[in-house]
């Protein structure tokens, strides 16, 4: 199964919507997992935030409000649809006509509630953005920068190393959704690492760009710089070159692909498995719409 939303951190307040969102859509592993994890979510928001910069008395609480409010209506209108689209997708799995589980379909799926659940989020919490002071500003950047070089500085490894890791992160997701792996399916994912390159340097100039403009707009604050953090945030990609933009979206289609052979190579046992998974979040998810 592809991973139905993707960490996408570039600064803080990015950061912190896109780690809830996230929190809320990965998944965590187990019934409990996801109803304790959700029910911290605001806790651990704020001691992420303070990684980035410190809030003054007026700011913490615009951002409690601010969080108390997207929690609200997300688990009040999001939660029942992430449960409905669980429950669907089970039914196709359980038809054992896996032809039908079209997993660029499921994509759009996620990536809808993503965006409805990150504008929301975004809306609330941009308007705190725009009361940072020059000192926190400073502190922010100061803080992104050395955030970035913390990020990069793990890739600083042996490519042995390296492949190692991302084989371990994609059968990690893959078990999830389907317990243990089949030799051939771990024959897959090994080749798909060895065949797929990937470039953190790349990727930390993009970051550094976005970083750059987001200060800007926070300094500078021109006539509707809000606007402008929102468009932002709500679509990083407008900064990255046709040649970046273009390597993402063939790894993207690679990884659709892998995913595809891994779906068809599932055994009774493993169907069962996944649908199992997908009724048992989609039962956490409605507990947690109606507390």
């Amino acid at each position: 199964m592809t991973h139905p939303a993707r960490l996408a951190s570039n600064c803080a307040f990015r950061i912190l919507c896109t780690t809830a969102l996230l929190s809320i859509l990965l998944l965590l592993g187990s019934c409990s997992s996801i109803q304790f994890a959700y029910g911290q979510l605001d806790r651990w928001l704020r001691w992420q935030l303070d990684d980035y910069v410190d809030l003054n008395r007026e700011q913490e609480d615009q951002l409690q409000t601010a969080l108390d409010s997207f929690l609200a209506w997300h688990r009040q209108t999001q939660l029942p649809r992430y449960a409905d689209s669980m429950e669907q997708l089970a039914g196709q799995v359980d038809s054992g006509n896996l032809e039908a589980v079209r997993l660029e379909a499921v994509e759009d799926t996620a990536r809808g509630y993503w965006e409805t659940a990150s504008t929301q989020f975004y809306d609330l919490l941009i308007p705190l953005a725009g009361t940072l002071d020059r000192q926190q500003i400073d502190e922010l950047e100061e803080n992104l920068r050395e955030k970035r070089a913390e990020s990069l500085e793990k890739w600083r490894e042996s490519p042995e190393k390296v492949q190692r890791r991302r084989q371990k992160q994609i059968r990690k997701h893959s078990e999830r959704w389907l317990g243990s792996l089949s030799d051939e399916q771990e024959r897959l994912i090994a080749a798909w690492v060895a065949e797929v390159s990937y470039n953190p340097q790349l990727r930390d100039r993009q970051r550094a760009k976005w970083q750059a403009r987001f200060i800007e707009l926070l300094r500078r604050r021109p006539d509707n710089y809000q606007s402008q953090l929102r468009d932002l945030m709500l679509n990083p990609e407008q900064l990255w070159p046709g040649e970046y933009r273009q390597m993402q979206e063939e790894r993207h289609q690679r990884a659709r692909a892998l995913s595809e052979k891994i779906l068809a190579s599932t055994t009774p046992r493993q169907q069962q498995h996944l649908s199992e998974t997908l009724r048992e979040y989609a039962q956490d998810f409605r507990e947690l719409a109606n507390r």
